[in-house]
């Protein structure tokens, strides 16, 4: 390429060096405390992670500021994906305070029918209107600590989402203002197909699950998959615990005994072979789960062992 030709959105965003595995903090909150999350990330870091996937939703907003803390000061290594699109469940001071109060009054048997239940916190899905978008993100550069994220997805958006012109301006102005450096979407399965299809803009970017990759046909510039260690792996390991020729085979495959992490390695090694030139996600609250996710990526070096372990993942 020329120097001076221009660089693409993907190519910015995976200019720092990245290898075909991302980080994924839906379980992030989930660690013991903030501090001990904080490592987490820095080791997976230094362990030769770049990629790091979040969103407004994960640990009720939580999440976002855990990785704020442990990337700020080093901003230009990390590759930092955020999502908009669903708020999380209302966390300030005044409405935990209101909700703890109704509780503890009705812990009183004199006001339990007086004094209404505190009302049942959700998050809030299809939040796609230009001005809560851009709160959202306005919150998401506060916690991340930063100017700026690489990559802007719409969460659990359908098709009529992205059809909205106000949604492609917002994205579009994002980037133009230098507050992302690429968009795309996030779907669930069904929607993911329908946006495809469907010929509509939607950005240079698809995250979506990893069962899917086989059947998505329109390829966008970047594909990165999650929750390969989904429903498919979980009917696995309940077989491999009932059917002994079953885990026979998947142990010759492996080359060891296939125990609960050989066949996790085997899943996410299978993911990545599948995404070629893509990222695909893991997610993991333990540190010692860390090497072992990272050397999956190399875990299948021969077509053979492809095929086998493919088919005993489609259940054959």
């Amino acid at each position: 390429m020329p120097s001076n030709a221009p660089v693409g959105a993907v190519e910015r965003l995976l200019s720092r060096r990245s290898g075909p595995l991302g980080f994924g903090t839906g379980l992030l909150h989930h660690v013991n405390d903030p501090a001990s999350a904080v490592r987490l990330l820095r080791q997976a870091h230094e362990q030769g992670i770049t990629y790091f996937d979040t969103a407004r939703l994960y640990g009720d907003g939580r999440c976002e500021g855990l990785l704020g803390e442990a990337f700020s000061h080093m901003r230009g290594e990390v590759i930092l994906a955020t999502k908009i699109g669903i708020l999380p469940p209302a966390r300030d001071f005044a409405v935990r305070l209101k909700a703890k109060l109704a509780a503890t009054l009705r812990r009183l048997p004199p006001l339990r029918s007086i004094v209404p239940a505190p009302p049942v916190q959700f998050p809030e899905f299809g939040v796609f209107d230009p001005a809560r978008m851009q709160a959202s993100l306005e919150t998401s550069l506060r916690e991340l600590r930063t100017d700026h994220v690489d990559l802007l997805l719409l969460h659990e958006c359908a098709l009529e989402d992205v059809c909205r012109p106000e949604v492609l301006e917002f994205a579009e102005q994002a980037i133009r203002q230098g507050k992302a450096r690429a968009w795309g979407v996030a779907p669930a399965p069904d929607a993911m197909l329908a946006i495809a299809a469907s010929g509509a803009p939607y950005g240079d970017v698809a995250q979506f699950d990893a069962a899917l990759q086989p059947a998505f046909i329109l390829p966008p510039k970047l594909t990165i998959t999650h929750s390969c260690l989904g429903a498919r792996f979980q009917e696995t390991l309940a077989r491999l615990s009932q059917d002994e020729p079953f885990r026979e085979r998947w142990s010759t495959a492996l080359g060891k005994e296939a125990t609960t992490a050989a066949i996790a390695q085997a899943f996410l090694a299978h993911a990545v072979r599948q995404n070629p030139g893509g990222l695909v996600l893991f997610s993991t609250t333990r540190p010692e789960r860390l090497r072992s996710n990272l050397d999956a990526a190399t875990l299948i070096t021969a077509p053979d062992q492809a095929a086998a372990i493919a088919a005993l993942i489609a259940g054959e």
